[in-house]
């Protein structure tokens, strides 16, 4: 586990999530679509949420967030 308590490979997960959505937004494409739905797939499909279910959604997208997202939302 790491310091937020997430699994690392499930705060890896939600920052790829996190990619793939800007990468969706700048090119709108099939591909691009797809993709963002092959990792959203993945991340909610993880062995985590059988243990807590999804209640802590909220607070794996704020601990994956990339710093600078963070800080601005702090303020």
């Amino acid at each position: 586990m790491s310091d937020s308590g997430f699994p690392a490979d499930l705060l890896e997960l939600q920052r790829r999530r996190y990619a793939a959505e800007s990468e969706w937004a700048a090119d709108p494409t099939d591909d691009k679509r797809f993709a963002f739905a092959a990792v959203s797939a993945e991340l909610y499909a993880h062995e985590h949420w059988a243990t807590v279910g999804n209640r802590h959604e909220m607070k794996l997208k704020q601990a994956a967030r990339p710093a600078a997202d963070a800080s601005a939302s702090a303020a």
